[in-house]
């Protein structure tokens, strides 16, 4: 490509450009990551041919003018001018590049040995905004910073460079070794072998290569045996799901044909899209959380929180069969005055039973002949969190709180 000529750029400008230059290729390759996240939640093969197509639209990695020329007027057309101008506008030859790159790997390499990787990392990384053209040097930059990210738990940015480094040079074994290290490390036990299979197609046997492929070799057995132990898992968690599914399903039926009313609101048509917690109770004065559940007679199960709103106390009950009237439960509760109640005021001649509306706009009264199933069904009774709540007062504050909305119904409001 021609460029006007125009006057050298200060120090200042350059790296100022080559900055630009450098965040740009990050956010590029950024978007790349994001996008496959986005395509996909589940885990996915690492599709390095795709991979590298992707790579080579990137004006970084365009190998002859005509490339460039076509690209100039696109999404990259900036890019372009910013490498044409660090080519043109400073000066410095090749060889020079070449030596600057070259000096920058060797202090990286310095930091590495004494364990200063985010140090060798940085130098590396000078090393490669210096963009000579030998890419080979290249290749070996970013798989050196690739090998510093990993030592300080930088695994997918370190997998990132490795891509970049095979790209470079699809002979440089270290980087396919260092990748699947790092996709091993992460779980990606699959995508390590597609990684190392890509790699390895279009590899050159060499006279040093050798020992490299038997750690290639090895790594690629302990994908496998990781595959097999992660496919068990896979075929583990799909039956865990499916039963899961049946146990959802039934017991979302039952909910839905008992006509309750929750917040928050559940799914019932798609038990796929339920979860436990929308009806886990988690109390302090509980050991465990609890929920909703079967007995072996097919009833259900709830826990229960009692309220004493008159003098603010309350009660946890578990396991409140649904087909036992109110009464028969809260006469054994009621039977013994606790120790905030030593007058014994709540017993069970002397109290009313009453649930609150989902406004709290009015109070049911709940006879003590009442199933527990009856009174969780009523009208603008709604189960919040999955926890029933019943209150007791007694007969005296009711006469002096409550008023009856209408006589020869349950319905109350407060005084």
């Amino acid at each position: 490509l021609e460029m006007a000529t125009k006057a050298k750029m200060s120090e200042e400008e350059r790296a100022e450009l080559a900055q630009k230059l450098d965040n740009d290729l990050d956010a590029f390759m950024a978007d790349m990551a994001t996008k496959r996240q986005g395509e996909q939640k589940e885990k996915k093969e690492f599709d390095f041919e795709q991979w590298s197509r992707e790579l080579d639209e990137h004006p970084a990695f365009m190998k002859n003018a005509d490339d460039l020329a076509k690209a100039a007027n696109g999404q990259y057309g900036e890019t372009i001018q910013a490498l044409q101008a660090l080519k043109y506008d400073h000066g410095e030859t090749e060889e020079e590049k070449k030596e600057t790159a070259e000096g920058h790997k060797l202090e990286g390499n310095k930091h590495f040995k004494l364990q200063k990787y985010r140090w060798a990392s940085e130098a590396y990384t000078n090393g490669i905004k210096v963009m000579c053209s030998d890419r080979a040097l290249n290749s070996v930059l970013y798989q050196n910073r690739a090998a510093a990210q990993a030592r300080i738990g930088n695994k997918r940015s370190a997998i990132k460079d490795c891509a970049t480094a095979r790209k470079f040079d699809p002979q440089n074994l270290k980087a396919v070794i260092r990748g699947a290290e790092c996709l091993l490390e992460l779980g990606y036990a699959s995508d390590t072998l597609q990684w190392i299979d890509a790699a390895l197609k279009t590899y050159d046997v060499v006279d040093d290569g050798e020992p490299l492929l038997k750690t290639v070799a090895d790594l690629r057995a302990k994908a496998e045996k990781e595959e097999e132990r992660e496919e068990r898992d896979r075929r583990k968690k799909r039956a865990e799901f499916a039963k899961e599914l049946v146990e959802k399903k039934k017991l979302l039926e039952a909910l839905s044909a008992r006509n309750l009313n929750f917040a928050p609101r559940l799914p019932f048509n798609k038990p796929e899209l339920f979860e436990w917690s929308l009806i886990e109770v988690n109390m302090p004065q509980l050991h465990d959380h609890q929920r909703v559940s079967f007995n072996e007679e097919g009833n259900l199960m709830w826990p229960l929180l009692i309220q004493y709103p008159e003098v603010g106390q309350t009660d946890v009950m578990t396991e409140c069969d649904e087909t036992t009237m109110v009464g028969t439960l809260l006469q054994e509760v009621l039977s013994s005055p606790a120790e905030w109640d030593p007058d014994h005021k709540f017993k069970m001649d002397a109290v009313s039973f009453f649930v609150s509306d989902q406004y709290e706009e009015y109070l049911m009264e709940v006879y003590p002949w009442t199933s527990f199933k009856e009174a969780f069904s009523y009208p603008g009774y709604q189960i919040k969190q999955g926890l029933p709540v019943l209150m007791i007062v007694t007969n005296e504050h009711r006469d002096k709180k409550f008023k009856q909305i209408e006589e020869g119904t349950n319905k109350f409001t407060t005084l």
